[in-house]
């Protein structure tokens, strides 16, 4: 079966398709209904969890989702039964979603700005923000009263990845020993360099 190529070239070819990390979670948590806000092609998540909902504003975009090679590739591939479920809204994700509730059980932020600030109001109580800190998600998720910290991740070779719940409050130490502020977080548009930095963050929605 063919690898979409631009899949294969931003992805596959990088070894970083982060198939260890859903799988991972898929593991560990009950997971069904995934958003994907800023996934440019980055299908993998529909490689482990049946339904994701997929956005970017990257033109043309939609395209590859609707490419018969990108559909004959995650059939093939998928590690699950039933049929796979995934839509792709071709949009900033900044803006709102027409014909979305508030019922994820995951939001995948990867590389792509404040995501879980932009859909917070999509993800249920209870459910997971998986972000990393490369433009300052994971920052704005630990300030936020609506998410808690529960677990990091780590990649360990051959795209494989660990979760621990262990000594949270190792992490998110800021290197400078000043705790950063939201507006200034906003402003520069990257993350906090802290004294410990795991490959990402596991946050909990835990109100609205």
């Amino acid at each position: 079966m063919n690898i979409p190529k631009l899949y294969k070239k931003f992805h596959v070819d990088k070894e970083h398709t982060s198939i260890g990390l859903f799988v991972a979670l898929n593991a560990k948590y009950s997971i069904n209904k995934v958003f994907y806000p800023g996934s440019h092609v980055h299908i993998t998540p529909s490689l482990v969890f049946r339904e994701v909902i997929y956005a970017d504003s990257f033109k043309n975009t939609f395209k590859f989702f609707e490419d018969p090679e990108t559909i004959a590739f995650l059939v093939a591939n998928k590690r699950y039964e039933e049929e796979a479920i995934f839509r792709f809204y071709q949009q900033d994700y900044e803006r709102s979603f027409e014909g979305l509730g508030n019922d994820f059980d995951l939001v995948i932020s990867q590389y792509a700005g404040f995501v879980g600030q932009a859909v917070k109001s999509y993800l249920k109580i209870g459910g997971l923000l998986v972000c990393n800190n490369s433009h300052g998600d994971a920052s704005l998720a630990l300030l936020d009263p609506s998410y808690q910290l529960i677990a990091v991740y780590k990649r360990l070779a051959d795209d494989k990845f660990t979760i621990s719940a262990e000594s949270l409050e190792d992490y998110m130490i800021p290197k400078n020993g000043v705790l950063p502020i939201r507006e200034d977080i906003i402003a520069k548009r990257r993350g906090i360099a802290y004294t410990r930095s795991p490959s990402g963050y596991i946050f909990k929605k835990v109100k609205d």
